[in-house]
C-alpha cells in the first residue's frame, strides 16, 4: 500500500489550487505556522508575513476558529488595491483523541445553481490575482517567486548604506549563500517544486535576521545575500553558520546532493569599511570571491 510521508504531503499543500492555511491554537495566542501559495495569491500576504502572525489580527471580525463558529473571515492584505475578506473553512486537526492542536482553513467555494463549485471562475480569478501579485512585487522591489527583495532594490539599498557606512565610519558584512546542487534537486522534483525550497529557504534566511538594518534579497536564481551593519567579523561568521544549520534543518530531502540528504547552502561571508579607494561593488566581489573558494564537501569558511 502506497503511504503519503511528510515531504510529499507538504508538497501537495504547497501545489493546491485551494488557498489553505494551518493555525497552530496550542500557543496561548495562536499563531500561523503555514500558508501554501494560493493562499498567498488570494489573501495579498507573503507566507513570510503570516507566519508566526496572531491569527486574531489577520481577521476582519470576532469570527474565529472553535467548535461553535467554523468560518473565519481575514482580511486581504491592501497591498491587492481593494478591501476585501477571504471566507474560510475551519476544520480541526488532531495529533491525539481531544482537544485540536491545529485548525486548517480553506477558501469557501462558491458553487453554481445545481450546487458544484464554479471551478472556472475560481481557477481564473486565482490566475488573475497571481499575474496581479507578481506585478506589484515587481513594482515594489521584490522578487516574484520569493517575495524578498530583488537583486536591483538590493543593489539600490547597499549603495545607499554604503553612503551611511562610510559617513559613519562604520563597516558593512554580507553574506552570500548558495543552495547547493539547486538544479540537480530542480530536475529530480521539477519547477514548482524548486520554487518552494527556494521560498522556504529565503524565509529561513529572513526570519534570522533580528535587527532592522539587517535585510535579504534574492542575489541569483540559486542565490540568495544578507547585508548586515555589523563590523564583528566573528560574530557575522557565527550568524552566517547559525543561517546555514537553520537551513539544513528545514529537512528539506535532496537525494542528488553532494553534501548532504538534505538541502544546504555554501556561504560566502565578506567585511569592509568604506573608503575613498572602495565601493560596494568591491564588498559584493569578495563575497563571491569567498562563495567560490567555500568547496561543496567543507562547509567551513573563511571571514574577509
Amino acid at each position: 500500500m502506497f503511504s503519503l510521508n511528510k515531504t510529499l504531503l507538504r508538497q501537495a499543500l504547497d501545489l493546491s489550487p485551494i488557498a489553505t492555511v494551518i493555525v497552530d491554537m496550542n500557543h496561548p495566542v495562536g499563531s500561523v505556522v503555514y500558508a501554501n501559495q494560493a493562499f498567498e495569491a488570494m489573501s495579498g500576504f507573503d507566507a513570510s508575513e503570516l507566519v508566526g502572525r496572531r491569527w486574531a489580527e489577520l481577521l476582519s471580525s470576532d469570527a474565529d476558529a472553535n467548535d461553535s463558529d467554523r468560518v473565519a473571515k481575514l482580511l486581504c492584505h491592501p497591498r491587492l488595491g481593494v478591501s476585501e475578506n477571504l471566507a474560510l473553512d475551519m476544520v480541526p486537526l488532531y495529533e491525539r483523541p481531544g482537544t485540536p492542536r491545529y485548525w486548517m482553513g480553506t477558501e469557501q467555494q462558491a458553487t453554481d445553481s445545481a450546487g458544484g463549485i464554479q471551478d472556472a471562475e475560481r481557477d481564473a480569478l486565482l490566475s488573475v490575482l497571481r499575474d496581479a501579485r507578481m506585478h506589484l512585487r515587481r513594482l515594489d522591489g521584490r522578487d516574484s517567486t520569493t517575495g524578498i527583495l530583488s537583486r536591483r532594490a538590493f543593489d539600490d539599498m547597499l549603495q545607499r548604506d554604503w553612503v551611511l557606512a562610510r559617513r559613519d565610519q562604520r563597516s558593512l558584512s554580507l553574506m552570500l549563500f548558495q543552495i547547493d546542487a539547486f538544479q540537480e534537486y530542480s530536475d529530480v522534483f521539477g519547477r514548482h517544486a524548486a520554487d518552494s525550497c527556494l521560498r522556504k529557504v529565503a524565509h529561513s534566511i529572513t526570519g534570522s535576521l533580528k535587527r532592522a538594518g539587517d535585510l535579504t534579497a534574492r542575489f541569483e536564481d540559486d542565490q540568495f545575500v544578507v547585508l548586515v551593519a555589523q563590523g564583528d567579523e566573528n560574530k557575522v561568521a557565527d550568524f552566517a553558520t547559525s543561517i546555514g544549520a537553520k537551513v539544513r534543518g528545514l529537512a528539506i530531502h535532496h537525494p542528488r546532493s553532494p553534501v548532504d540528504r538534505f538541502v544546504t547552502v555554501s556561504i560566502g561571508v565578506a567585511s569592509m569599511l568604506p573608503g575613498a579607494g572602495n565601493g560596494p561593488e568591491n564588498l559584493i566581489e569578495k563575497s563571491i570571491k569567498k562563495l567560490k573558494e567555500q568547496t561543496t564537501t567543507d562547509k567551513s569558511f573563511n571571514v574577509i
